[in-house]
């Protein structure tokens, strides 16, 4: 009775000791004002120290990162909810420019979201909304030029990481394998075994290496980590070997300390263990390479040499082609206005226009789709492409970090930067996750030296050591950034490009799609007998490419199709039977459009979303509103910065490729989290000896050493898997067969927007469900006699006062009909007062 209530009181002590540890209030560093910012060192090794910052609103940050490590954890610094990640090179300090932030918590994390800290920003001081948007667009780095830089330094890094790694892995097995087999063989056989190789002296000398020195990396991030009160996988594993190699030293200097049956020491576990979880380092390290590769293909797309001519002189004829008229140059040499030659089966180096020359382009890398374009002098040419047949002399336009190869980059990067919403739960638990396992360590011990058989105290340790080491928080960490890294990058090779992780969770549950008509849904052709060039007809507009075949895919989905149309009903509705469109909104005014994505969101299911595609200055508004907004590649760059999603191609069938491409990327999610979760659900309890009363198994160290090393592999290669899915753009998520446009029978329902009174077109009966928007007045003022102001976003009237939503902008007050318009008007402002 005295030693269980020991035991408990033990357990108890030490319980609360750990909560008021880890969970206690953590210091808090202000920042330094200086030359009109404010600065904070943030030293990086086993976590973040300080872990928060305090700094004032309305002045801009920099954040000095001390990274005095390496390894692949903390290599970069991720702010969430700014979009932004920064690489951090190991034993270097590396600055991170912030701008001006509105008050509020900007959390940050490594990499692999196991280590976590905190940027308090604090005060009343007014920040313009457009310096809180460019902070919400920060890109990774600032240039094409820039972000193959850091990928570069980034894979030189992870190389020599990979080196060192095996030579620790290889020194490591050398001088644990004899340890190892002289144990296994002593357990089955002890008189194979002379007595002298079972002296546990011989055992420490070769075992002490692989503790101090292999298991270096492994101490060196988890014990600074366990001081700093952000403990991660490396601080399990140096407990439960630190523990077992205590424990076995103990054994070596002064058995008599210990009961007569546990007097057997537990080196071999300890070089086991450490070994194992280096090999699964080591086989992270080398598969976490391919989860970037879409991405880094597309970065090696850019070549080295240029063909620049000199002086920038354009000859007669085909005279630009004799080599002796151009020089070869460096791309990172060449500026706006540079005359460039590109020969047949050369790719185009920068953004530009064709001067002379016919040639065939494969733009493929930049907008997924495979047929060739043909080019004559005035086509435009985006870097990366692949001249596949012709020579072409074209004229620099955009360079550096203004192609859109660049911007490629600079979308991806913010895209991974950022965190899907299903992430919370993981994110949360991974936070307690270590401290409750080193309690459930502590309880596990106490347990069995209350209640287990003899040798009491050698079953304790190894239950305990083996709850601390078959652990794996990192697993909880890496579940949804590995997949969101991988997809983001895969979409851009289909030339869809996710501008964040929250955009490419939200795909896949799009119940109704917004099309604009102009542009999008047709060509965007003026009739060419228009007179009126101020206000051009599209009458005659003929649709684009697979515009038909993506909306029956649609449908035939059950995803309701709506087109918005500044065109008379008769117009629009044409269009709409053509395509197959289900509602058609006619007539609409510039400022109506956000108004009717909406209205659709007040009908919807909760569970629906509202999507709208777009490719005008005038899209943008509603392409904001819209839950997911889509934006056409071939647009306006306005529309694509509004825009959650940019179609490259323009083809509306990448409306398609992006949901079928969210459903891939949320199935891989949701089987990394059920791996997560479920191995350390099933995995920590066996290693406590739960199935010890039943089956008189107890799990060995060494066993949950080898399923905690691999259990963060196995998440990497199902990660890796996105590189290869297939993405359809005839079928939604396998579920539906490819419709042929030329049988799709649609009656649309047509409602003309006359601002002040919407009628029913002729097309359909006034009662058709479709029609529930009805009788609702666009900008009618509320009811009162009260102020009115126009919503910037929506275009509603909107009652002027104190429970009014408000923005401030440039020292104005602008009101909004709802929480949604004043967000989005926060985003880009610019946007909608332009």
């Amino acid at each position: 009775m005295f030693q269980i209530v020991a035991a408990a009181l033990a357990a108890v002590a030490l319980t609360w000791g750990i909560v008021r540890f880890f969970f206690g209030a953590h210091k808090t560093v202000s920042g330094d004002m200086a030359d009109g910012e404010q600065r904070a060192t943030i030293t990086v090794q086993g976590g973040y120290s300080p872990a928060e910052v305090t700094m004032r609103a309305g002045v801009p940050i920099t954040l000095t990162f001390d990274r005095r490590e390496t390894g692949e954890c903390t290599s970069h610094v991720v702010f969430a909810d700014l979009g932004l990640d920064a690489m951090l090179p190991g034993n270097t300090a590396t600055e991170v420019k912030l701008p001006a932030l509105k008050a509020g918590e900007y959390p940050f994390a490594c990499g692999m979201n196991m280590v976590h800290g905190l940027l308090r920003v604090e005060g009343e001081a007014e920040v313009p909304a457009a310096d809180m948007s460019a902070a919400r667009q920060l890109p990774a780095t600032t240039s094409g030029t820039d972000y193959a830089a850091t990928e570069q330094r980034e894979a030189e890094e992870r190389r020599e990481e990979i080196r060192r790694l095996l030579r620790l892995v290889v020194i490591s097995a050398v001088l644990t394998l004899p340890v190892f087999v002289v144990m296994m063989v002593h357990m089955a056989n002890h008189m194979l075994i002379p007595k002298w190789l079972m002296n546990p002296w011989w055992q420490a000398i070769l075992i002490t290496p692989v503790m101090f020195v292999c298991g270096a990396p492994i101490h060196r991030v988890g014990l600074p980590a366990l001081i700093h009160r952000a403990p991660d996988m490396n601080s399990l594993v140096s407990l439960g070997t630190g523990a077992a190699y205590v424990y076995s030293l103990l054994v070596c200097a002064m058995p008599w300390m210990l009961p007569e049956g546990s007097r057997e020491p537990y080196f071999e576990s300890v070089g086991v263990v450490i070994t194992l979880v280096l090999l699964g380092r080591l086989l992270e390290t080398k598969a976490r390479e391919g989860t970037g590769e879409a991405v880094r293909g597309l970065i090696k797309l850019r070549p080295r040499v240029v063909h620049v001519v000199r002086d920038g002189v354009i000859c007669s004829g085909s005279e630009w082609l004799n080599p002796a008229t151009y020089i070869d140059t460096d791309i990172d040499d060449v500026h706006e206005g540079d005359v460039i030659v590109v020969r047949g089966g050369e790719r185009v180096p920068v953004d530009g226009m064709v001067l002379e020359g016919t040639g065939s382009v494969d733009e493929s890398m930049i907008t997924g789709e495979s047929v060739p374009v043909e080019k004559m002098a005035g086509s435009a040419l985006t870097g990366a492409t692949m001249l596949s047949k012709g020579n072409l002399l074209m004229r620099a336009t955009r360079v550096g970090g203004d192609t859109v190869l660049a911007q490629i980059m600079a979308i991806v990067a913010r895209a991974q930067a950022t965190k899907a919403p299903v992430q919370r739960l993981a994110d949360h638990i991974a936070r307690v996750f270590v401290p409750v396992v080193i309690i459930v360590a502590v309880w596990t011990f106490a347990v069995w030296a209350a209640f287990g058989p003899s040798p009491v105290l050698a079953h304790a340790l190894v239950s305990a050591v083996s709850v601390l080491i078959i652990a794996c928080p990192c697993a909880l960490g890496l579940a949804t950034p590995l997949s969101v890294t991988a997809a983001t990058g895969v979409g851009a090779t289909k030339g869809v490009l996710v501008a964040s992780a929250k955009a490419l969770e939200q795909a896949c549950d799009i119940g109704t799609v917004v099309f604009d008509k102009t542009g999008t849904i047709t060509r965007g052709v003026a009739d060419t007998d228009s007179m009126d060039w101020a206000k051009p007809s599209y009458e005659h507009d003929s649709i684009k490419p697979g515009s038909k075949e993506a909306i029956a895919t649609l449908r035939k989905a059950g995803i309701r199709t709506v087109m918005l149309s500044g065109d008379k009903a008769d117009v629009a509705g044409e269009i709409a039977r053509e395509v197959g469109i289900d509602t058609v909104i006619a007539q609409v005014k510039p400022d109506g459009k956000a108004y009717w994505i909406k209205r659709l969101q007040d009908e919807r299911d909760t569970k629906s979303l509202v999507a709208m595609v777009g490719d005008g200055i005038n899209d943008a508004p509603a392409i904001a509103q819209a839950d997911l907004g889509f934006a056409i590649g071939s647009g306006t760059d306005v529309a694509m910065q509004s825009a959650d999603v940019t179609l490259m191609s323009g083809d509306l069938r990448g409306v398609i490729t992006t949901i079928n491409l969210s459903h891939a990327t949320m199935r891989n999610i949701r089987q990394n989290l059920g791996w997560a979760f479920g191995y350390n659900v099933i995995g920590i309890p066996i290693a406590a000896g739960l199935l010890y009363p039943f089956t008189g198994w107890l799990l060995s160290p060494m066993i949950a050493g080898l399923a905690m090393a691999l259990s963060s592999v196995c998440l990497v290669l199902n990660a890796n898997r996105l590189n290869h899915v297939r993405l359809s753009n005839t079928t939604v998520d396998g579920r539906n067969t490819p419709m042929s446009a030329g049988i799709i029978a649609c009656k649309p329902t047509i409602i003309v927007d006359e601002n002040t009174t919407l009628n029913t077109g002729d097309g359909n009966n006034a009662n058709n469900k479709e029609n529930s928007m009805h009788h609702t007045n666009m900008n009618t003022a509320p009811a009162g006699n009260g102020e009115t102001a126009t919503d910037p976003v929506c275009g509603m009237s909107v009652t002027v006062g104190a429970d009014a939503i408000t923005r401030e902008h440039d020292g104005k007050t602008y009101y909004f009909c709802g929480d949604h318009c004043a967000a989005n008007f926060a985003k880009a402002p610019q946007i909608f007062l332009n």
